[in-house]
């Protein structure tokens, strides 16, 4: 066993001990467990050495050459190509697809202890992780940030001691969590806001010593957690996994909330023309000339590799809703979603008997439960404005049909931007500006189909790149400018041959309203994943 596998069973048994009371499996034992239902990671093998490569993107085109982050040469000069393989974008590609290689196992900044994980920075001891930062002791977990001491999370930020947690923040020793925020000691919960010890409940803001939303006094409270937290340890120690809070809530039967149906919030009157009015600008910078005829005309091209939101209806006014396609949203039953408002509603007037309290076990729970589980899908926290089809927000202002929005203002048909403004098409982009599908990326400004890089700006079509500055088409270089396919142009050449390769894409993007290459293909001249 490695050093970071021995460490992360050290941390993994210290966490069973705080949630379950016991350690009741290896962490290698529970690995498939941990690792279901979390954002996929692929696998590959470096075309220099065969060594295994992992990345936490997965749109990347089939057939494509990779290598390991720790294989690039970031110093490698390359010749500047004739003015015959840069006609167009066909003969460009042809031209460089030599230095045309995707990196996997990418870890950025003061990082150590890292394995089997990609596009990391900042962290130590992490294995099967894909997309977080600034974290440490995490194994099979994806997306998240400031993390430390969490297993088999998916979609968590600044938290500790969690195991199985979705959409979790800033919460401290929970288990099968969902969309819960600033809680502790929580078990098997949904839509908490606030809580504290608290098992198998919905929807509740500011409880302590809950069960199935029934609050007990803290002595009868602990008996029913101890004997409960026996019960999965046991059954853990077994079957090396428990079920999932979905799982239980799916062997449930039907059941209506006790919600109003006209508890939705007065409907804000939208003005969309702030958006699109962003959406020219930033067009326009990145093309020359901004794409007309509106957002909506390019949200299939936009979308192509974000998490785009789905339509949904409320199960107690029959309202439509948007949830997330990412994060374990898309598997909430459809039958059971509600708004914020109407969650609340139900969360403050749904509440199990005391004697289901007391009976209540991991067997029964679909029969306990079944009457108040239903699950909110808006999330607004802060001061939030002019946000249309968002359906989780902090702090934002001017969004159109984002799946997950933080502190982003003037953008549309986004994942989980965050510190942001003017970006469309984009997934997982951080401090970033005036940008069209970016990718994975921090401080990007003005830049177009960019994966997996940092600190660039006017560039477009680079994967891998740090502190790049008017570049093309570049895979695995840092710290140039005026690049085409690797290799530094005179500003004057650079200049003549970016215009006409804008050129190309604006007329594409105008007649046909998407375009063939984008960042996941080029390295395979178009082709799909």
């Amino acid at each position: 066993m490695s050093e970071t596998l021995e460490m992360l069973e050290k941390r993994w048994r210290a966490a069973c001990r705080l949630l379950f009371g016991s350690e009741p499996c290896g962490l290698e034992e529970c690995k498939e467990w941990l690792s279901a239902n979390t954002e996929p990671i692929s696998h590959h093998k470096s075309s220099l050495s065969g060594k295994e490569v992992i990345s936490a993107p997965t749109d990347y085109c089939a057939g494509a050459k990779w290598q390991s982050f720790d294989e690039v040469d970031f110093n490698k000069k390359f010749q500047p190509l004739s003015i015959n393989e840069i006609k167009d974008i066909d003969s460009l590609l042809s031209a460089i697809s030599d230095r045309s290689s995707y990196s996997g196992n990418v870890v950025f900044g003061k990082s150590s202890h890292i394995e089997m994980s990609s596009n990391l920075n900042d962290s130590h001891y992490i294995y099967g992780v894909g997309r977080n930062g600034n974290s440490k002791y995490l194994a099979h977990c994806t997306i998240g940030r400031l993390d430390e001491d969490c297993f088999g999370c998916n979609g968590i930020g600044e938290s500790q001691f969690c195991i199985k947690g979705n959409r979790t923040h800033r919460s401290k020793r929970c288990f099968e969590t969902w969309m819960v925020l600033n809680c502790s000691d929580c078990y098997y919960s949904y839509g908490l806001e606030n809580c504290s010890e608290c098992m198998f409940s919905f929807d509740l803001q500011n409880k302590r010593h809950c069960v199935g939303n029934l609050e007990l006094e803290v002595g009868k409270y602990k008996a029913i957690k101890e004997r409960l937290k026996a019960e999965m340890a046991e059954r853990l120690a077994k079957e090396k996994r428990l079920p999932t809070l979905l799982e239980i809530v799916a062997a449930g039967k039907p059941a209506k909330p006790k919600a109003a149906g006209n508890l939705s919030p007065e409907k804000e009157a939208y003005d969309k023309a702030r958006v699109e009015a962003a959406f020219l600008l930033t067009t326009k910078l990145i093309f020359g000339k901004p794409l007309e005829g509106g957002i909506d005309l390019y949200s299939k091209w936009l979308n192509r590799h974000t998490r785009p939101i789905l339509q949904a209806k409320s199960a107690a006014s029959g309202n439509p809703l948007v949830l997330p396609s990412a994060l374990n949203y898309q598997r909430l039953p459809k039958d059971r979603l509600l708004s914020k408002a109407e969650a609340l509603e139900h969360g403050r007037n749904a509440a199990i008997s005391r004697e289901d309290a007391e009976s209540l076990s991991l067997a029964n729970a679909h029969e306990k439960i079944a009457s108040i589980a239903f699950f909110n899908i808006e999330f607004m926290e802060g001061k939030n404005s002019n946000n249309m089809e968002c359906a989780v927000c902090f702090e934002s202002s001017d969004n159109y049909r984002n799946s997950l929005t933080f502190y982003t203002k003037k953008s549309a048909c986004n994942f989980w931007p965050r510190d942001s403004e003017h970006l469309f098409g984009t997934d997982s982009p951080f401090s970033s500006q005036f940008s069209i599908n970016i990718y994975s990326c921090t401080n990007q400004v003005r830049c177009f189909e960019i994966d997996c890089c940092g600190y660039c700006s006017d560039s477009y079509f680079l994967h891998n790149c740090e502190n790049m500055k008017d570049s093309m088409f570049c895979f695995n270089v840092k710290n140039r400018k005026n690049c085409i396919g690797n290799a530094e142009l005179a500003p004057e050449q650079y200049k003549k041959i970016k215009e006409m390769l804008v050129g190309q894409m604006h007329s594409e993007l105008s007649a046909k309203k998407d375009l063939r290459y984008d960042i996941y293909n080029i390295a395979c001249r178009g082709r799909k994943a």
